[in-house]
Order: structure tokens, then sequence, then C-alpha cells
């Protein structure tokens, strides 16, 4: 072991988790690969947090502890742990979760066996508040699916198209390339920051999941205020949450400003449209909920096609009036299979309607 620099780091971000976090700590300090360092920061909790993180400072070398005066928001937290790290890898860590003592072990001999993988993760078993495993049907009755985030072989497109596939993403607590990691924008301070980090780290390389179940995550039920709130250091004040919306708009901007050419980075822009819109149909449901005065009822291609003109840049009123109608009239006398009319929903999105979109002046 290297006293000096481990080779993998953990961060330990925490806010009042008194109640927990012994558990986590003990599963971490329990791993057989022994070569890390564990850096807990404090988020000015109001419990017993800050007296149990001295203690294991105190008997154990590999613990490191600070503490932030103020409420910097969760999203500051994790940034903060990653940013005093030392090792080559590095994986968060909550303070309510567990960890088999094999998973930092075989997450780093899948990255380190797999050069094209920025991230390695393992199978989940969720459990409940008090730590009892949850059966699968329960955990589909509380989250629906839940978005695997394997990309093992697969092209860039095609593994970022993954990340839209379905909903709820735990994949950012995999150990991580630190190379790989410097190269993203880290944990943003908004809905979905999470997710918007495991696309930075899908534009650089591959994702690997075990199947091997190694990880339980406390699968505990927060409202859209109370996650804003976690993530900022804040309450939310200004009018209606929209998270689903404002993650698929952000997502988009994240494309935007990738350092792609023109044609992958509008290739990647229509599947992810295509995936909120119409192919993940929990994710449509949300960002039809979420704006639901401002569309009119409708089944699901019709709703497709107003989500895109939701994400479009800078849409018209007008033509998205008129794509509503067109749309309308030609479901009324359609009668294929719902893959006709959803290629024929296509066509008329894509190629009818934009011919008919204002022309900018020169």
């Amino acid at each position: 072991m290297n006293a000096m620099i481990p080779k993998v780091s953990i961060g330990l971000p925490v806010r009042n988790g008194e109640d927990t976090l012994r558990i986590a700590i003990d599963s971490l300090l329990a791993q057989d690969y022994q070569d890390f360092e564990l850096i807990i920061s404090d988020n000015a909790s109001t419990d017993e947090t800050s007296k149990i993180c001295l203690d294991y400072a105190r008997r154990d070398s590999r613990v490191q502890f600070r503490r932030n005066d103020t409420n910097v928001g969760a999203a500051e937290n994790f940034n903060g742990v990653f940013r005093s790290s030392r090792g080559k890898y590095f994986m968060w860590a909550a303070h309510d979760d567990r960890w088999h003592s094999s998973y930092v072990g075989r997450c780093l001999a899948g990255l380190e066996q797999n050069r094209d993988v920025v991230l390695c993760f393992t199978g989940i078993r969720f459990i409940d508040t008090l730590g009892r495993p949850l059966d699968d049907t329960t955990v589909r009755n509380i989250i629906g699916d839940y978005n695997r985030m394997h990309t093992r072989s697969m092209g860039l497109v095609q593994r970022v198209k993954e990340l839209s596939s379905s909903l709820n993403w735990y994949a950012a607590y995999g150990l991580i390339r630190v190379g790989a990691l410097r190269q993203t924008a880290l944990y943003r301070d908004g809905y979905g920051g999470d997710v918007m980090l495991l696309m930075d780290l899908l534009f650089q390389g591959e994702t690997l999941v075990l199947p091997e179940a190694l990880f339980d995550y406390r699968l505990v039920q927060k409202t859209a205020e109370t996650h804003h709130e976690v993530i900022t250091g804040s309450p939310h004040t200004a009018g209606k949450l929209q998270p689903y919306t404002q993650l698929a708009t952000s997502l988009l901007d994240v494309i935007d400003r990738s350092r792609f050419s023109s044609s992958i980075k509008s290739d990647l822009r229509e599947d992810l449209i295509e995936n909120v819109s119409f192919s993940n149909q929990p994710w449509a449901r949300k960002i039809h909920a979420e704006n639901e005065s401002r569309f009119h009822p409708g089944d699901r291609f019709l709703v497709s096609v107003q989500i895109r003109d939701l994400l479009a840049r800078a849409p018209s009123r007008a033509i998205s009036e008129l794509r509503d109608m067109a749309f309308q009239k030609f479901l009324l006398g359609l009668s294929a299979p719902d893959r006709m009319r959803h290629r024929a929903q296509r066509m008329l999105d894509r190629h009818l309607l934009w011919r008919l979109r204002p022309k900018r002046s020169n």
C-alpha cells in the first residue's frame, strides 16, 4: 500500500446523516481492497454527524474529515470531496447506502482490465429506510424501472442514447477514472446533476456494469421540492418545478456545448428528443404532466409532437399550432399499426412542417 498517495479515493458528502452514517462508513472501511482514502465532508449538519465523523477520523488514518460552516448544497459538497481527492480512481458514497466488501476491488479490476471504460458499477440491491431488502415488485411499484447504464462495446451515439432510454440513474456511485472525471463539469447545481455528469462521462468512454449486486441503495422517496433544496441548499420559490422538462433541456445544452461535430450533435439531440417525447413513455408522461396547461389533449403521438415543439430552440407559436392541427387531422384517418403511425409522425415532424418554418433574415 502506498501510504502517501492512495490509488482510490472515496468521497462521502453528508448532511444530518447520524441515523445511517456509521453503517455506511463501516461498510467502506471493511473493503477487502485497502489502498484508499475516505474523505468525508459534513455540510453544516445540526445533528451528531460531525461527532461521528471525528470519531472515525481519530481511529482510522484513511479517514479525512472536513466541515462546511454553512449549507452549500449537495452539489457543491459532492464536488468538494472530489477536489480534495488524490487517487487515480474516485467514487462518491452516500451516507445511507452500503457496499459489499468486494465492491471497490471488483470495480477497480473492471477499470484496469478495460481501457475504454471510464466508469465501473455493479448491480443494485434496493433497501428500505430500515435497511431491509426490497423485492422486485415493490421496487417497480416505487420507481418503475431504472437505467442500468451498461454501455460496454457501444459507440458514442449509441451509448449516449442509452442514457435517456429509461428513468432513474444510480451509476454515478460507481468507480470513475479521475482523468475522465476532470474533463466533466462535475455535479451541476440543478435537478439531475448526476445525469448530466453521466452524459459528460459517456462522451469520453464506456460504462461497465458488473452483474453481481454488490451495492445496497437505500430507497428514500423525495418530492421535487425537497430534491431541489437538497441539491442547492435553498428552498424553491420560483413557481412550479418542472424537473423532467428541465433535465431534458439541460441534457440538450450539454450536447450543444460538447466538442463534437455538428452532425454528431444533431444525432445526439435527435435521439434524446425521440426518447423523452416518445420511446421513453414514463419520461414523456412526466413532461406532459409538467406542461399540461400548454398541451392539447391527445394520444401519445400527438403528445410526442408537442414535446418536440416544447424542446425546440425558440419555437414559433404559429408553427406549433399548425403542427398540432395537422397531426390531429392526420390521426383521425389513420388505421396503420403503431409503428407506421410513429413513422408518419416523424415524417411530419422532420420534413413537412419544417419547410413551413419562418425564414431567418440575413
